[in-house]
């Protein structure tokens, strides 16, 4: 790449104000920082902190609400160019929209929303070239799909007339990197962009993005909460909290010498993978809660692990039909499987980890245990201390009185809350639909509740939209506790959230699972969380367990092909520890080879050898590509 030589954005003493009725609220104030022409600067803060709103201003896309009332946006494509501040700029003067999207571009963090669902992903990045350059169809077609080639399509001229809802959410993001990319920008602004993948498909796209850069000599604004992304990819970093700029420095600098105390804390929140047993993350903000006497129970023993376990998955299997509509021969069907014969125990008061990537089956196996899905063969067998019980065989009012023992905690804080709803309605619908307590006792039980999670009474007549990400889940969570269960399951509750309130939230729960006597079922796609929180892990790999151990064996002893490289792939939040994107550029492979056909195809290759695994994991890797489970898995 060659050298910088110009700042192609600087941002000096930015002001952005919010028009509310009672005045203004200043959300950016006296801003400073740069972006070298080619290199990375890593935007770094907690939700709400004013990141994206600088990125919309560099755009000239801020909401109607808000404006600039001072400083300066300085842009230069080319060192020789005379500096245009864009801050001083009608955001609707022809000049401006051929700057947006055209000489500087951006890709959003959720490409679902981001992306039409009525149009093909072709001509929606089609029409991001038609819109800056002349162009004719066929030619305007031809560079899109060479464009689909250089992000990574497998198949670009059958991708250009495929939907968002036909494609992955890794081909879902790099149709966005295509779109943000074919007009060859000189500033790339790339909003959380990988904060939705699993951590495999994190690091192709992460590595795509360097060889993108590389060949069109970009420069790139990384907006994000995860400093693993920022050790690997920044070149500078700018660290930013309430509108402000607290540090900015080289990536050396902000990780070998953080300065600041909002820095040292950001980095002591981060989970690692060398983390110790009894350590405990550093949360910016402890959260102070008080558990209602009638919750209270007993603290297991230590020797409980011995003890029947609470929750056993025998042979469960789930396979589903998909359809495809012919134009002239009619429809034709195939199968797909996406459980294959699992089985593990869940112990009473551990904390199961289950990992894997996206489609692996980790959600249809938790659905299935909820009896959301029906499986096509196996047991799901719960011991409540006096008796098992089938959990498949449930039917009307035991299924109902079942649902008490075990309750969820969803991935999404903003959807997983009724919009229409006040929080002290939402803590009590559980409690009304198994007719619990009357209406002046619920709502007592609501107050309790929230001050179980660390949040005010207070809040109970207030709305989901006036909390931020971290309070929204910790509403869930109480919401999920408030029919007493023993089981809670997990699913990818943190994943949402920005790392300080990550923090926040884990420890919450390992001091509820202790006070409460609960037992969890924890999915995340990220290896550093589970390491943090799981007792024992379990290791998916299209719809079967691939290995099964306990959290120190997993990470110290890795026996999987697989989980080896999952753990290849965690981009840790240390300059000693950087990933090797030309290694992963290499190896990576198209939709459809995924990591594990790499693992497949390198066992149709060469005889593997047996690898011999004690009775915890109830794994067997055997030579070729079959893989069996032996012994108990619990």
């Amino acid at each position: 790449m060659p050298k910088s030589t110009h700042d192609i954005i600087r941002v000096e003493n930015l002001e952005i104000a919010i028009d509310l009725r009672g005045g203004d609220l200043n959300v950016i104030r006296g801003a400073s920082f740069r972006i070298p022409a080619g290199k990375t600067v890593a935007l770094v803060g907690e939700s709400g902190s004013g990141k994206s709103i600088i990125a919309q201003a560099i755009l000239g896309i801020t909401p109607r609400v808000a404006r600039v009332t001072g400083g300066h946006i300085y842009f230069r494509e080319k060192a020789e160019d005379t500096p245009i501040d864009l801050a001083a700029m009608d955001d609707d003067l022809p000049e401006r929209r051929a700057l947006r999207g055209g000489t500087i571009s951006i890709i959003f963090q959720e490409p679902m929303t981001s992306l039409s669902p009525l149009h093909t992903i072709g001509n929606q990045v089609e029409e991001a070239l038609t819109l800056h350059r002349e162009v004719g169809k066929g030619e305007a077609k031809e560079v899109t799909c060479q464009m689909f080639e250089l992000v990574g399509f497998p198949d670009p001229k059958r991708a250009y007339d495929m939907y968002p809802m036909e494609l992955s959410g890794g081909l879902r993001q790099r149709a966005m990197i295509a779109m943000a990319l074919i007009c060859h920008p000189a500033l790339l602004i790339a909003d959380e962009p990988t904060t939705a993948l699993d951590v495999s498909m994190q690091a192709k796209i992460l590595g795509q993005l360097k060889i993108l850069q590389k060949k069109l000599n970009m420069a790139v604004l990384l907006i994000t909460h995860d400093l693993g992304v920022v050790a690997n990819m920044a070149d500078e970093v700018v660290v930013i909290y309430h509108g402000q700029i607290m540090e900015a420095g080289t990536i050396e600098d902000i990780f070998n010498n953080p300065q600041h105390v909002y820095l040292k804390a950001l980095l002591n929140a981060v989970p690692t993978l060398t983390m110790g047993k009894d350590e405990k993350l550093q949360s910016l903000r402890d959260i102070e809660h008080v558990i209602p006497k009638s919750m209270q129970r007993t603290v297991l023993p230590d020797d409980s692990s011995t003890s029947e376990p609470l929750l056993s998955v025998r042979n469960l299997h789930r396979t589903f039909t998909i359809k495809k509509q012919g134009m002239f021969f009619g429809s034709s069907s195939r199968s797909v499987t996406a459980v294959s014969h699992m089985n593990f125990d869940v112990r009473r008061g551990e904390c199961f980890g289950l990992v894997g990537e996206s489609g692996c089956g980790k959600t249809t196996t938790i659905k299935m245990i909820m009896r959301a899905l029906q499986p096509d063969m196996g047991e799901i067998i719960y011991n409540d201390g006096e008796r098992n019980q089938d959990i498949l065989a449930l039917k009307g009012g035991d299924l109902k009185e079942f649902r008490k023992k075990m309750q969820m905690v969803f991935q999404d804080p903003f959807s997983s809350l009724s919009p229409r709803s006040t929080v002290l309605t939402i803590l009590k619908e559980p409690l009304q639909v198994h007719n619990i307590g009357t209406s002046r006792e619920q709502a007592e039980y609501a107050a309790e509740l929230l001050k179980m999670v660390g949040l005010q009474p207070s809040y109970l007549n207030r709305y989901p939209h006036s909390f931020s990400g971290g309070q929204r889940q910790r509403i869930g969570i109480a919401r999920a506790l408030s029919l007493r269960p023993d089981l809670l399951i997990c699913d990818e509750p943190v994943s949402a959230l920005d790392v300080s309130v990550q923090a926040q939230v884990l420890n919450l729960m390992k001091q509820l699972q202790s006070e409460l006597g609960l037992t969890y079922i924890f999915i995340s796609h990220n290896l550093a969380v589970i390491r943090y929180i799981a007792d024992r892990i379990g290791v998916m790999f299209k719809g079967q367990l691939v290995e099964l151990a306990s959290r120190d064996e997993l990470f110290s002893n890795p026996l999987h092909p697989y989980t080896k490289a999952l753990l290849d792939v965690v981009p840790h939040a240390n300059l000693d520890h950087p990933l090797d994107f030309d290694r992963l550029n290499r190896e990576m492979v198209t939709e459809g080879q995924d990591w594990g056909d790499q693992f497949v195809s390198m066992e149709d290759g060469a005889d593997m050898e047996m690898l011999k695994i004690n009775e915890d994991h109830g794994i067997l890797v055997k030579s070729g590509t079959q893989v069996q489970q032996l012994g108990g898995a619990g």
